[in-house]
């Protein structure tokens, strides 16, 4: 159901974008997904020209950079037409936007994993969400930190809250 506002994204202006196939956090298999999840990139798939492996990030992936999935909400069956409803299909190109210090995105709360709360900061966790650290020590090691900076309340959907958060890069 995970339902995503880019509010202020740097690539998505200069083209900072990469062609990827979602897969699994083993890295195994492609996997169905939605909008808002975050992907860490492992190179080029075989036989493909620029087209590269995500896997959904995992709470071990904080080191690392990890990219943002959003792509072109386009659904065409006509039973299938609230956000709510659309998703990137396994085996499919989705894109993966690069993060930059100050870009902002407004998540659904199904997009946390755990509940959050404005002025948190949060890293990947399991399946390609955001959540809390294990410890507050965490932050420090991260390379994306995602701070809480806004409670959107119902903006984006009506039966599910949302929040606003920045990026940034320490």
């Amino acid at each position: 159901m995970a339902i995503v506002r880019k509010d202020k994204l740097l690539a998505g202006y200069n083209g900072n974008l990469e062609s990827v196939k979602i897969y699994n956090n083993a890295g195994t298999a492609t996997v169905e997904s939605t909008n808002g999840v975050f992907v860490v990139v492992e190179g080029l798939l075989a036989g493909e020209r620029e087209t590269k492996k995500a896997r959904l990030a995992g709470a071990t992936d904080s080191t690392k950079d990890v990219l943002f999935i959003h792509n072109s909400e386009v659904m065409y069956d006509e039973r299938l037409h609230k956000l709510k409803d659309f998703r990137i299909k396994a085996d499919k190109v989705a894109r993966a936007y690069r993060l930059y210090d100050g870009d902002i995105i407004t998540l659904t709360t199904d997009l946390f994993s755990g509940a959050v709360a404005v002025g948190d900061q949060l890293l990947v966790k399991s399946n390609g969400l955001i959540g809390k650290p294990a410890t507050a020590g965490d932050v420090n090691t991260a390379k994306v930190v995602f701070t809480v900076i806004e409670d959107a309340g119902y903006e984006l959907d009506p039966t599910m809250g949302a929040f606003a958060v920045q990026v940034s890069r320490p």
